[in-house]
């Protein structure tokens, strides 16, 4: 192990490192990029250094902590989130459509790659990113479109999916832009409303979330992935 690399991780600035991680988290997702960044601290400090970085980012990305004492490796944690795929992929394969409030790469390249025949909408979790950019990680069959398009798309072959961080029904988080797509009218032209719950514990407040109260029975299937 390292111990200058520990030691740099000690002395980082944490305003720096979000600056800098948060183009990633607009364009990636926040799971995403807390993923991205745990295997490079990992490559170069082992766990130890992923637990100094995760102490010092816990005020600015608390889902990077959560990622990094879940006590799983990178590759670890890459392996569970295909497994836990894999028979939401199955579920899936019987809807031509399929709209995502939300980008998480980590699940999109999966769900884009094994369903070539479905085509899949996805509305950003961020107000302004680099369209072009982002396309580019997807193959043909993904397309980024707005908040009110999410309408137009509805129907018994569509679904209609959101991330949900949670570790129970009472205690959950979405992004913010989830309760802007997915109001009662939407709800109502969709045959399901799926949460994905890409994040099965935690014990920080996830403050750049929303929270979702289990009463509100926002979803009406829900999935666990990671």
């Amino acid at each position: 192990m390292n111990e200058d690399s520990i030691a740099s991780m000690i002395d980082v600035d944490p305003k720096t490192i979000f600056r800098t991680i948060s183009p990633v988290i607009a364009e990636l997702g926040a799971f995403s990029a807390a993923l991205i960044l745990y295997d490079t601290v990992y490559r170069l400090a082992q766990q130890e250094g992923a637990f100094q970085l995760a102490e010092k980012l816990s005020g600015y990305f608390p889902l990077f902590a959560e990622v990094v004492e879940g006590d799983l490796s990178p590759t670890e944690a890459e392996l569970i989130i295909e497994r836990r795929l894999e028979p939401v992929i199955e579920e899936l394969r019987a809807f031509s459509s399929v709209v995502v409030v939300g980008i998480e790469s980590v699940i999109l390249d999966s769900l884009s790659r094994k369903l070539p025949g479905v085509q899949i909408y996805i509305i950003s979790h961020f107000s302004t990113i680099d369209e072009e950019r982002v396309l580019a990680n997807f193959p043909s069959n993904v397309q980024l479109i707005g908040v009110r398009e999410i309408m137009g798309l509805g129907g018994t072959r569509s679904v209609l999916l959101s991330y949900v961080f949670c570790q129970t029904q009472d205690d959950s988080f979405v992004y913010p832009v989830t309760f802007r797509a997915i109001g009662p009218d939407v709800r109502s032209s969709y045959s399901q409303i799926v949460g994905l719950n890409i994040l099965t514990d935690y014990n920080r407040y996830l403050g750049d979330m929303a929270p979702l109260y289990s009463t509100s029975q926002f979803f009406t299937n829900q999935f666990r992935i990671v």
